[in-house]
């Protein structure tokens, strides 16, 4: 391992980092708020990163190991510089990382359980925080600092959700400047259609950068139900829908091309989404069909992509529509996407494969392929989903059991690891979408927080920084 690489990278990424306090700092000094959370959170990060950037490389050599170090050691490492803010408002450490690492891995987890009291400053952070984790604080800075492009490509695939990286050109600097563009297009897009349906600014600045961050933060403690208008329930939940989808398909799109129509993971995707809101709409139906079908798209597709807004207390439906939405939780957005879980494209290769393994038992001598669209599966990707999959559920079953011992129920141990492994944020029962994560005790947020962080990276990269020999093997 080439820690110098490591720690100089690191320490250039929170340099850079420094430069986002200012904007929750201009909003402190604009609503006259007190600047200092931001003001001492920049010089903490300051002095870190340029200790680090001191660390000089032993070489230039640089391998997808040390990708997977940076950017698993860089999202832990920003998430605790993020939480400078929230300690110096007097909230304790634990927590502070609990919603710090809640907003960048875009999960909307809150241990706040009122946040209208909250300065603006605070608020607009949180969802500052979620925007930057939603396309990848890594995709940024190699779209916007030439120094980390060129060794982007091991950076990215570290990072992006997935099974591979979309190159949209062949410089993967630009790749990822187009992606970050088109997400800038659609925030904005939907700032000024919230705006125009009658949201304040600061609110519909807020709920656009945690709508396409599939975050779920709101300014209000009662979330998207606080304003009790189905116009903006319906503009939210199309972007929502957006951003459950690949973003290199929605940048083909705004060229003309409209390839994500024949995407066989944007199809399943839709497909399931169509299927879960008619399920919820006829189990749900009490005489109002239009009532119960506005609630149940919302719903439907918030959980879906792993946002987690709540336009109703869905924790007081029946216990098969929250059976949906808990498998919601599992199965998330598209690869490519800002969405959470395990990704539609995974769910969607190992129903093939499984398929494919009960056909090759019972016709041995027939030779059979899995195929995406008219492309073939190679074994080596088939393999990884299969590993992502079984880790996954590992990881969830001990986590459950683990947090079960500190007094949660079943159904509230459950989906609080689904929520946060998921980056979903809201769960069922003691963690409800009227609930939030604040009487939870310390170890168990201790270990939802790791959940979130493997979540957000999909497992391999932070977990690979557990394994001794990753650190002393050269490869």
């Amino acid at each position: 391992m080439n820690y110098g690489l490591v720690f100089n990278f690191l320490g250039r990424m929170l340099i850079y980092f420094t430069l986002l306090f200012s904007l929750p700092l201009l909003i402190a000094y604009i609503y006259n708020e007190s600047i200092q959370p931001f003001l001492v959170a920049l010089i903490v990060t300051l002095i870190v990163g340029f200790t680090f950037y001191m660390i000089k490389p032993e070489s230039d050599v640089f391998r997808y190991k040390e990708g997977f170090a940076i950017v698993g050691l860089g999202w832990l490492i920003i998430s605790v510089m993020g939480a400078i803010p929230y300690a110096v408002i007097g909230v304790g450490f634990v927590d502070a990382l609990f919603e710090s690492m809640s907003g960048f891995t875009t999960t909307g987890a809150t241990i706040f359980d009122r946040v209208e009291i909250l300065p603006k400053s605070i608020l607009l952070w949180r969802s500052l925080t979620e925007w930057l984790g939603g396309m990848g604080i890594i995709v940024l800075f190699v779209a916007v600092f030439p120094s980390m492009a060129r060794k982007g490509h091991a950076l990215l695939q570290a990072e992006v959700p997935g099974i591979t990286v979309s190159k949209l050109t062949p410089r993967l600097k630009d790749t990822a400047l187009r992606l970050w563009v088109v997400y800038l297009l659609f925030t904005i897009a939907e700032v000024l259609l919230l705006y125009l349906a009658g949201m304040s600014l600061f609110d519909s600045v807020n709920h656009a950068f945690t709508t396409m961050s599939t975050g779920g933060f709101s300014t209000h403690t009662e979330s998207i139900a606080y304003f009790r208008d189905p116009l903006i329930e319906a503009i939210i939940g199309v972007f929502m829908f957006i951003a459950g989808a690949n973003f290199a398909l929605h940048f083909y799109m705004l060229r003309g091309n409209p390839k994500i129509f024949r995407d066989p993971e944007f199809r399943f995707y839709a497909g399931i989404l169509i299927v879960a809101i008619l399920f919820l709409t006829f189990l749900n139906y009490d005489g109002d069909l239009s009532e119960s079908f506005r609630y149940s798209y919302f719903n439907a597709i918030s959980i879906m992509t792993t946002t987690g807004y709540a336009s109703f207390d869905f924790d007081l439906w029946s216990d098969t529509s929250r059976m949906i939405l808990l498998s919601l939780m599992f199965v998330g957005g598209c690869s490519g996407s800002t969405a959470g879980g395990m990704k539609a494209i995974r769910i969607f290769l190992l129903v093939k494969y499984a398929i494919h393994q009960i056909l090759r038992e019972a016709e041995p001598r027939t030779a059979r392929v899995v195929k995406f669209g008219k492309e073939t599966v190679k074994k080596e990707i088939l393999d990884d989903i299969t590993a992502f999959f079984a880790l996954y559920v590992i990881i969830f079953a001990i986590s459950s059991i683990t947090i079960s011992f500190f007094g949660l129920d079943l159904l509230s141990s459950v989906s609080a690891v689904a929520a946060t492994m998921g980056n979903v944020g809201p769960g069922l029962g003691a963690v409800g979408a009227s609930e939030s994560y604040s009487a939870l005790h310390p170890v168990v947020k201790i270990i939802l927080i790791v959940n979130m962080w493997a979540g957000r990276l999909e497992i391999f990269t932070v977990f690979s920084l557990f394994i001794p020999s990753f650190w002393r093997e050269k490869w």
